[in-house]
């Protein structure tokens, strides 16, 4: 045990190593570096706003809410965007500030104490709290491909890290201090770390498991916002799924325990959502309007009106999740290129993989002899990778217009986790295809009358795997 320790933690600070640099400023090029640099800034330049608002007017200036300096309507020029660092780097003043009133906006209350308290550079600091941010993905992602490589096999871990190191919409966002990418895990890793500590004491809290999952969301609101938001909150579902296969919990027991956790998951969400309206009434000085212009975002999100279609090009239309789908079906998921090669992987091309090798590990099973039934892990890894492709469709789906739209923020959805996992999927069944035909594994019981005496029924008892 030990040693297994002690090659994790090995893996896991290698993995970071490998991360660090890329997630800080794009060292293995896995996007391209003009591209790179726009996407950055056109989303940074809101905290950087922010960095400035707070200098000059105080931390709850504005409802403590991020903006644009000197801009009285919203654009991505780039004139815009410059003048915002232009602005920071020069210890300059606004002379007015339009308020971001769709994100809590934490990460600019957060870097503005830092920015207070430094005594160096503003480009100094700017470099530095994109390094703390790079250095927290990184740790996300380190700790994820570092789990695969434990609980799956060490080729697991590899092809999820190597998936990381060249995914260009995980490259994009783990170092912008504006989406803090880290912050759209933490619930996803809540909830594997509390089943884990469940399963190691027999015994499943719901308090405590809730407690840890309403703060974990709320934090992602509150650091990143309501992008992505339906994503985040299926992604922190998928250890449930895997814990249940793995220890045959109960049906019964089974939706309480995902009924329970989605009222808490929403209740998050609300409670970042009535947050948000505070900051609102604080800038606005009116309840209604912060109702009104929440109640608008919403329905511009779902229903496509006042926002998104007042240009001619694109006329008031409802839009159908099939138009939705295929635009980030053909979105690159892996696009690298060296001088003699170019290296062009889109979304499709990763499910039918994933959809290839989870079919060869079935056939395998069911042609070696006496029939092997699938392992427990196996059955639990395969349902919950599949499980996890609804992550990010129920954002495509729920949201159609903002999805139609904005296939330049929402693509990142695919990583949450479905990618990782079929990665990890592939290194699995790549690794089990190798071993000893022979070898009988510990099978899943496909008659139901085999679990009913079984102590994984109880609401409360859960063996570790290891005991």
């Amino acid at each position: 045990m030990p040693r297994r320790r002690h090659i994790s933690i090995l893996f896991f600070i290698g993995a970071v190593l490998l991360l660090l640099p890329n997630f800080y400023r794009n060292r293995w090029s896995a996007v391209d570096s003009e591209y790179y640099t726009d996407w950055q800034t056109r989303y940074d330049r809101l905290v950087v706003a922010r960095l400035v608002k707070t200098r000059q007017d105080g931390f709850f200036s504005a409802g403590a809410l991020m903006g644009l300096g000197d801009e009285k309507e919203w654009g991505f020029q780039t004139r815009t965007n410059k003048h915002q660092f232009i602005v920071y780097l020069n210890q300059a003043k606004f002379q007015s500030y339009l308020d971001y009133k769709s994100n809590p906006g934490f990460q600019g209350f957060l870097y503005g104490f830092a920015d207070q308290a430094l005594p160096i550079s503003g480009d100094q600091k700017l470099k530095l709290f994109r390094a703390f941010t790079a250095f927290l993905s990184a740790m996300v992602f380190g700790l994820i491909v570092t789990v695969f490589a434990a609980e799956f096999g060490f080729l697991s871990g590899i092809l999820s890290l190597t998936f990381t190191i060249v995914s260009l919409w995980i490259v994009l966002p783990a170092g912008s201090i504006f989406w803090n990418f880290w912050a759209f895990y933490a619930p996803f890793l809540a909830s594997a770390y509390v089943l884990a500590d469940a399963a190691k004491k027999g015994e499943y809290r719901s308090r405590k498991i809730h407690a840890i999952l309403f703060i974990a969301v709320l934090m992602k609101v509150l650091f990143s916002g309501f992008d992505l938001t339906t994503t985040v909150l299926v992604m922190a579902t998928v250890p449930f799924v895997f814990y249940a296969i793995y220890y045959r919990w109960d049906i019964k027991n089974f939706i309480v325990r995902m009924l329970n956790v989605g009222i808490v998951l929403l209740a998050a969400t609300i409670t970042g959502l009535v947050i948000l309206g505070l900051q609102i009434v604080a800038t606005e000085g009116s309840i209604s309007n912060a109702y009104t212009y929440i109640l608008n975002r919403f329905t511009s999100h779902v229903g496509g009106d006042y926002e998104y279609f007042t240009n001619q090009e694109l006329p008031v239309r409802k839009i159908s999740f099939m138009e939705v789908l295929p635009k980030y079906l053909v979105m690159p998921a892996i696009d690298l290129h060296f001088p003699k090669l170019t290296i062009h992987i889109l979304y499709w091309h990763l499910i039918v993989v994933f959809a290839i090798f989870t079919l060869i590990f079935v056939l395998k099973h069911r042609i070696q002899p006496n029939r092997l039934q699938l392992t427990r892990k196996a059955l639990a890894l395969i349902a919950s990778t599949w499980y996890s492709i609804l992550a990010p469709i129920s954002w495509y789906a729920t949201f159609k217009p903002h999805s139609f739209i904005h296939t330049h923020i929402n693509t990142m959805g695919w990583q949450m986790p479905f990618t990782l996992l079929g990665f990890a999927l592939c290194g699995f069944v790549i690794t089990d295809f190798f071993k000893g035909w022979q070898k009988v594994p510990v099978s899943v019981p496909l008659s139901p009358s085999s679990q009913t005496d079984s102590p994984l029924q109880s609401d409360t008892y859960i063996p570790h795997p290891h005991a």
